[in-house]
């Protein structure tokens, strides 16, 4: 194989591996990623989706939790399939999964699976995080 012909292999190569990059990059910026609210308060982040029959059943739980604690507990909720990237970056293998992180974004704790308001407050309270009822 004579030099030119090695050069422009090396070309082709660099350009098909430009173009992966590229895609890549394309196909992350497709997905929404979800910063928290309010970075100032710790979180309890809820993934799971729209259509997962234990994940519906976790709607009416997070919205207790979030009228409990608000201001003092920042609730999330992600739909998976809506945003694909970010449940990645969770690590997510099974909906749903709640996560608790401190202020500081610092994961305290993990389930996957359906979990009470009342589960997830005695954790909450675990971590010190009592409710915004509990404060007046």
């Amino acid at each position: 194989m004579n030099k030119i012909t090695r050069i422009l292999i090396i070309i082709f190569i660099c350009l098909l591996a430009g173009a992966a990059i590229l895609a890549g990059k394309n196909h992350e910026s497709a997905d929404t990623i979800v910063a928290p609210a309010d970075c100032n308060l710790p979180r309890l982040l809820d993934l799971g989706s729209h259509n997962c029959t234990p994940c519906r059943m976790m709607i009416p739980e997070l919205e207790a939790l979030t009228a409990e604690y608000a201001g003092v507990v920042e609730v999330e909720f992600i739909d998976v399939n809506e945003n694909q990237t970010t449940a990645r970056s969770y690590g997510i293998r099974l909906i749903p999964t709640q996560i608790i992180f401190d202020a500081d974004g610092n994961e305290l704790f993990r389930h996957e699976g359906y979990m009470s308001s009342e589960d997830m407050a005695a954790k909450l309270i675990e971590f010190g995080y009592n409710s915004s009822h509990s404060q007046k």
